[in-house]
């Protein structure tokens, strides 16, 4: 068995690894992949449509809104369970108050955002127009 002294060797034979085994797989896969070069593959797309009209397309705000609302909530669901794992020892180590305050109020913020973010309507759904439409002619 090989007895290392020194930690910093075996760190540095990792990283000699970590770093030898992608370019190993990137030298060999340039060897041995087929090499067939086409005019669809130059193509800004490559699924051989070709483009037509303008690449800038508007998008509707509001997938932007709900994105960023679930990203806050779901930010919110990762704060909330370390302090639930501690709570009871919070409690009995700093009282109820103490313990439970600070998470009453980190609640309270965002439950006010929440409650913000309703009445601008920024978590209603907007239908499409063609939808209006169709749903107007039944």
């Amino acid at each position: 068995m090989i007895v290392v002294s020194n930690p910093w060797i075996a760190i540095g034979a990792l990283a000699v690894v970590g770093v030898a085994i992608p370019l190993t797989m990137i030298a060999a896969s340039a060897l041995i992949r087929p090499s067939v070069p086409e005019q669809g593959k130059r193509a800004v797309y490559e699924s051989g449509e070709i483009p037509t009209g303008n690449t800038r397309i508007r998008f509707n705000i509001q997938y932007y809104m709900v994105a960023l609302l679930f990203v806050i909530f779901d930010i919110e669901t990762v704060l909330i369970f370390p302090w639930t794992v501690i709570y009871r020892d919070a409690v009995s180590q700093f009282g109820l108050a103490s313990a439970l305050l600070p998470m009453l109020v980190f609640i309270g913020v965002l439950v006010i955002g929440l409650a913000w973010a309703w009445r601008n309507g920024a978590v209603r759904w907007v239908a499409s127009p063609r939808a209006e439409t169709g749903r107007s002619a039944d």
